[in-house]
């Protein structure tokens, strides 16, 4: 159409810039006549060796400058070939300048505010704001401010402002799926479902909407539907690298609320191998364990947490003791009159030992609970005699103890603990002894059938 408009021939060119070895002598070529004073002509040429070659890009920008040092779109070409060489100051600065001399440089407030999103948010929001004001138009400026808000994890404002940028009829799939995951992230579930359900139908094999649908469902509650959505995303998506590891979480989530716990534990095993850092999964993954009484795995996974995380918390050494004491306490004969095998009985002894540890652990570090006290009592009661225990005698008395402080509040705590010390004392058949903790019950709970018959049976032994 116009042969002689230099600017089409100078893109040809920068299309073929990789492979041409005659770049310098064709571009040469366009910078006579009039096009040598001509500062768009440089730029021009400087932006397509931008990509290529920052070196030269700057030559060409200087020369520009020769022509028009004071010409806005110079500064900003330099604050581009700055920032491609990762040096973010000096490239605000030349955008500031360009501003300077021309204050109404939309481009420039532009980059400038994209240079700051990350190291100072809230100055990059006021200059896109700035700019905004002075042209409410300049669309990919809502863009931008989007993206600042969503780092500064403001969806809200995020969704609010990507909503002037998009076009739910033409904008393409890649930023209908972002604003879908803007509107999700800002908790405005209803119009994110809306909007994947809508533009779905433009693309069903949208890994992003396929992945919020999958989320909202679980999220709404609906874990029958979300499982279907999470089994197709995961089966279907045909680069693995596409999935994140919120996928797998969520993924493991459903198959929890499926009672899938074991298929739950190993993805958010592959959660945690997708992504080392999120050490808390590995709680997740010994609770699914724990639901199908796989006590080795739990163990595990819980020990991993303890050993990885920066931030554990006594808490965490309790559960992880809980774990040990109800794998323990799952040892047991499975038929009448069938005596526990050897392996068996030092398995229960090694499961109870480790959880007795962890109770004493909690013990030391928060001495006036009564709950390392009353655990260490079960762990110890589980390895003596069931006949004549001894072992846990202490432990429950400590935590008696404390219990006491408050009787109405540790009830339940408390009844365990008189029990045992009743069963105790009928043991060493000292049964006044013992009378004085079933009564001990009768005055918490007098329900409760087990101490009602021992209050009328233990003064016969007392008489006799």
């Amino acid at each position: 159409a116009d042969p002689d408009y230099v600017l089409n021939s100078i893109g040809e060119l920068k299309l073929d810039l990789a492979n041409n070895p005659n770049a310098d002598k064709a571009f040469s070529g366009f910078l006579t006549g009039k096009n040598k004073k001509n500062p768009a002509v440089y730029i021009a040429i400087a932006r397509a060796y931008l990509p290529v070659s920052t070196a030269k890009a700057m030559e060409y920008m200087e020369q520009a400058r020769a022509v028009a040092p004071k010409s806005p779109d110079v500064f900003i070409l330099e604050g581009d070939i700055l920032a491609a060489k990762k040096q973010y100051g000096d490239a605000a600065s030349r955008y500031e300048q360009a501003i300077y001399f021309d204050n109404k440089c939309k481009e420039a407030y532009f980059k400038y505010a994209k240079i700051y999103s990350r190291s100072n948010p809230q100055y990059a929001i006021d200059m896109l704001n700035k700019l905004i004001e002075m042209d409410p138009e300049y669309t990919v400026a809502y863009g931008e401010l989007a993206d600042v808000y969503y780092k500064n994890e403001e969806f809200a404002k995020a969704a609010d402002a990507f909503s002037k940028y998009v076009n739910v009829e033409t904008s393409d799939m890649k930023d209908l799926a972002r604003y879908a995951t803007l509107l999700y992230f800002s908790g405005d579930q209803d119009k994110a479902l809306e909007l994947v359900t809508k533009v779905s139908q433009r693309e069903p094999n949208n890994t992003v909407l396929r992945r919020l649908n999958m989320y909202i469902n679980y999220d709404k509650g609906d874990y029958a539907k979300s499982l279907e959505l999470a089994k197709t995303l995961m089966g279907q998506v045909e680069d693995s690298s596409k999935l994140i590891t919120r996928d797998y979480m969520y993924f493991a989530g459903t198959l929890s609320k499926n009672d899938l716990h074991k298929e739950a534990a190993e993805v958010f095993e592959k959660a945690v191998n997708m992504d080392t850092a999120r050490v808390e999964l590995l709680k997740e993954m010994g609770s699914e364990y724990e639901a199908v009484k796989d006590y080795d795995k739990a163990i595990g996974a819980y020990k991993r947490y303890i050993d990885q995380a920066k931030d554990v918390k006594l808490n965490d050494y309790f559960n992880l003791g809980k774990v040990y004491y109800t794998a323990g306490a799952s040892i047991r004969p499975t038929e009448d009159g069938v005596v526990m095998t050897e392996s068996d009985s030092m398995r229960m002894v090694d499961y109870l030992k480790g959880a007795d540890s962890l109770f004493a652990h909690v013990v030391e570090k928060a001495p006036e609970s009564y709950l390392g006290y009353l655990f260490r009592g079960r762990a110890n009661w589980a390895i003596d005699n069931p006949q004549a225990p001894k072992l846990a005698k202490p432990f429950y008395e400590q935590a008696i103890a404390v219990m006491e402080k408050d009787p109405q509040k540790n009830a339940a705590g408390l009844i365990e603990a008189y029990r045992f010390m009743g069963v105790h004392y009928i043991g060493l058949e000292d049964y006044p002894a013992s009378l004085e903790y079933w009564k001990k019950i009768l005055e918490l709970n007098p329900d409760n059938a087990e101490a009602k018959r021992m209050a009328e049976v233990l003064p016969q032994y007392i008489q006799q």
